[in-house]
């Protein structure tokens, strides 16, 4: 009777020990896992805004020096919870190894091979698009750069979202108020060479 109870009494703790060597292997398992897409591409991006309507807009991406694989693909202004650009596009241009594609109130950018990839800690410009939407009304629709950065084409992998900062253009005013200053100062120089 003694042996029965023992028996009985080991039992359960073998079944609780390999409940709990399981439990441990998938919170192992889940860990590795969102380390291992932490490390992907981590992009980011600036865009600037020009003109008086139809805009342009100028985009640059980076990837940083922290991540472990390049950016081949950006979809700007979406990610899977929806569109995010006050309104659509009307045209869309990339630099010289990449396409891009209009995609409702976003833009799709794909690099056409692996030697075109963003590179970790590297930058690429030369990305944009028009649009009828000015610059203050991109500034001011909630998450208009939330945009998606994948590893190869799009869906190549889960994706990074990361958001395109404004770069604020100077205000007109201020503009003139430079160009009368530097004109004032060659004025002051000539002046002085005259002088001299």
């Amino acid at each position: 009777m003694n042996n029965a109870s023992q028996s009985n009494s080991i039992r359960p703790a073998g079944i609780t020990g390999a409940a709990g060597r399981i439990l441990l292997s998938l919170i192992l398992a889940a860990g590795t896992a969102a380390s291992v897409h932490a490390q992907g591409e981590i992009g980011s991006g600036t865009i600037s805004g020009s003109g008086s309507g139809p805009y342009t807009y100028s985009l640059s991406f980076s990837d940083a020096p922290r991540a472990t694989s390049p950016i081949g693909s950006v979809w700007y202004g979406w990610t899977t919870s929806g569109f995010f650009l006050p309104g659509n596009p009307t045209s869309a241009s990339a630099p010289a190894g990449w396409t891009a594609a209009l995609s409702g109130n976003s833009v799709q950018y794909t690099a056409n091979s692996p030697v075109n990839y963003i590179a970790v800690g590297g930058t690429l410009s030369g990305f944009g698009y028009h649009a009828a939407f000015s610059p203050a009304t991109l500034a001011g629709t909630p998450n208009s750069g939330l945009s998606e950065a994948y590893s190869a084409g799009l869906f190549s992998d889960s994706g990074s979202i990361f958001s395109v900062e404004i770069v604020p253009a100077p205000e007109p005013s201020t503009l003139a108020l430079l160009v009368c200053g530097a004109i004032g100062l060659c004025l002051a120089g000539r002046r002085r060479l005259r002088a001299a």
